[in-house]
């Protein structure tokens, strides 16, 4: 098989509960980040959540989140040349729904809030090429929703525009705010945590959900960092989960390392998905056992910022390209006894300033993606 072409990371900008990137990282290394909380009314009655909320609040509606998007949009297209605009395609990875939907439940479903209801179509997918045109950028946008593999997949597909020479760059945005029909839906299905995510470790009770804008701009300039390549499938023993052999997920992992022409033992760390949910954690610890051996150093980031579905896969790869550079591998918070005793994610900040990194995103209705970023030494 031969080697998928790598392109290059160029830019990333990020927004989360912890702040930008700088801010992140610092609280990251110095062990000072923050969770918040949100009230869900569920049957009506109201239940105070764990969340990992934006320092600055965004309301879910269509001008709030426009603008958020706007403001990290024009960091990233500030740095690119005016002439290399119009070859920049946009797009965007999320798992929020469209907001007549959102509009349409909240108008019907439940009888005590029940009103007349007109459907305004007004959609997500309507952001990018609206942005587009704002920055001046290509006419061709996209967004994608995967659930939790969102804005992962994102990545793939703009490399895959990249390297067929349909544009030269491309900005892709993970965007998750904070949605009160999945987070109940989460909730009722008893997988959010009553205090914090703990990764890996067998007293976890759950995830906790969190918001995050993050975005990265990929093309073939010369840079540090650059996307490998991976591999993405959609394959689940039920529409919640994978199998608790992790099956679906040692697919990934081993063609994500094929496509890259690498070795399990070629790589320097790995970021798990890791949510803290009792299932998902089974299955990808199971997963990693039989891809690589014991050794292996491995960390979680959601501790740090939580579970941000689609915005996880740019977000969590921004993060932990901002620690490496800072000389930090993060280690994971919350997990003191593994499930699985012979893999433990590391309990230390490791030091570390450039590697092979594969990234793991396995997410609802059986969609998994493995990511493998590369910091190449100076």
């Amino acid at each position: 098989m031969s080697k998928m072409a790598s392109v290059n990371i160029i830019d990333f900008e990020i927004v989360c509960s912890q702040g930008d990137l700088r801010q992140s990282v610092e609280a990251i290394k110095n062990l000072k980040t923050h969770v918040s909380s949100k009230v869900l009314e569920i049957d009506g009655q109201k239940i105070t959540i764990p969340y990992y909320l934006l320092k600055e609040k965004v309301r879910q509606n269509q001008n709030d989140i426009y603008t958020a998007l706007e403001e990290l949009i024009s960091k990233l297209v500030a740095k690119i040349d005016l002439s290399k605009r119009s070859s920049t395609a946009l797009l965007i990875g999320t798992s929020l729904i469209d907001w007549y939907l959102v509009d349409a439940i909240n108008c019907c479903a439940y009888e005590h809030k029940k009103t007349p209801y007109v459907s305004q179509k007004r959609g997500i997918d309507s952001y990018s090429s609206k942005l587009a045109l704002k920055f001046g950028l290509n006419e061709f946008t996209m967004s994608i929703n995967t659930a939790c593999t969102s804005s992962a997949n994102a990545l793939l597909e703009a490399k895959n525009l990249i390297n067929a020479g349909i544009v030269e760059q491309v900005i892709v945005i993970g965007l998750e705010i904070f949605s009160p029909v999945m987070s109940s839906g989460f909730y009722s299905m008893e997988l959010i945590s009553k205090t914090a995510p703990k990764p890996f470790d067998i007293n976890r009770d759950g995830l906790v959900l969190g918001e995050g804008i993050a975005g990265i701009v990929l093309g073939k300039q010369s840079t540090a960092w650059s996307l490998e390549g991976g591999f993405s499938n959609c394959n689940s023993q039920t529409i919640t989960s994978v199998s608790q052999s992790g099956e679906e997920c040692v697919e990934v992992m081993k063609k994500a390392l094929q496509n890259c022409s690498l070795k399990a033992k070629d790589i320097t760390a790995l970021k798990a998905h890791a949510t803290g949910s009792s299932s998902n954690d089974e299955a990808e610890i199971n997963a990693i056992s039989k891809v690589f051996e014991p050794k292996l150093v491995f960390t979680a980031l959601k501790p740090y910022i939580g579970h941000t579905i689609g915005a996880s896969g740019v977000l969590e790869i921004a993060i932990l390209m901002g620690a490496i550079d800072s000389g930090f591998l993060p280690k994971t918070i919350f997990c003191q006894k593994s499930i699985m005793s012979e893999f433990q994610p590391i309990n230390k900040h490791k030091k570390c300033k450039s590697g092979v990194f594969m990234c793991n995103y396995f997410g609802f209705g059986g969609n998994n993606t493995s990511l493998i970023i590369k910091k190449s030494t100076a």
